[in-house]
């Protein structure tokens, strides 16, 4: 399976997994903040696991052709936090990531149960394609969106982690490279051997630490 090239037979399953995987994500930015005391996200409807809110088209259409794209930002507003409001905004970027990483570990773990106990053993052809290939792109779509949101890169989730976790003095010098941010994504999508080759190793890396952790965890039941 190349997770980087277009294939037909596998847009159906890339999308079910794709808006289950950032519907979750957003949800959990939108959540974090208004924990923390931020009503924006709530009041603009997208407190929420319905996928529609959070669609943004262009992202959608990336997920056809690799392990990647996104969604609608959850607006977030730090002055309304409680609290240390630097830490705050930390919190609420890291917060889809780490669900994403959840998520690839409990699909992980449904792989590791289906395929120890046989469960999907004599059911049609069609149905048993269908399943696996939606269980193995929720694995691959959440480890994906995990690495490419942790990117440095304005305005992913990396970006706001690192930007919040230095010093004040450095705000001016991320300001400035704010605006390179979209030329470098852009440059990603539209050159797949450069997204291939930063997020193909630690893609890997982290799908084999996944699918390692869930066969531990299996083979202890």
């Amino acid at each position: 399976m190349n997770l980087f090239h277009f294939e037909w037979e596998t847009v159906p399953f890339r999308l079910i997994a794709f808006v289950i995987a950032f519907s979750l994500h957003e949800w959990a930015h939108a959540y974090a903040a208004w924990k923390l005391g931020d009503p924006t996200a709530e009041r603009e409807g997208r407190l929420t696991i319905n996928p529609i809110p959070h669609i943004d088209p262009f992202g959608m259409i990336l997920i056809l052709f690799g392990p990647f794209g996104w969604a609608r930002p959850v607006p977030v507003n730090p002055f309304n936090f409680r609290g240390n409001k630097r830490l705050g905004m930390v919190m609420v970027a890291a917060a889809g990531p780490l669900v994403n990483v959840v998520l690839a570990l409990l699909f992980a773990i449904i792989i590791q149960v289906v395929n120890r106990y046989g469960l999907l053993v004599g059911v049609n052809e069609k149905v048993f394609d269908a399943i696996g290939y939606t269980l193995m792109f929720s694995l691959v779509i959440n480890c994906g969106l995990f690495v490419f949101n942790l990117l440095p890169i304005h305005p992913l989730d990396g970006s706001n982690i690192l930007r919040f976790l230095a010093p004040r003095r450095w705000d001016p010098f991320f300001h400035k490279l704010d605006v390179y941010g979209p030329w470098v994504l852009l440059l990603m999508i539209f050159l797949p051997g450069v997204s291939s080759t930063i997020l193909g190793i630690p893609l890997g890396l982290m799908i084999d630490g996944i699918e390692s952790a869930a066969r531990q965890i299996v083979s202890m039941f």
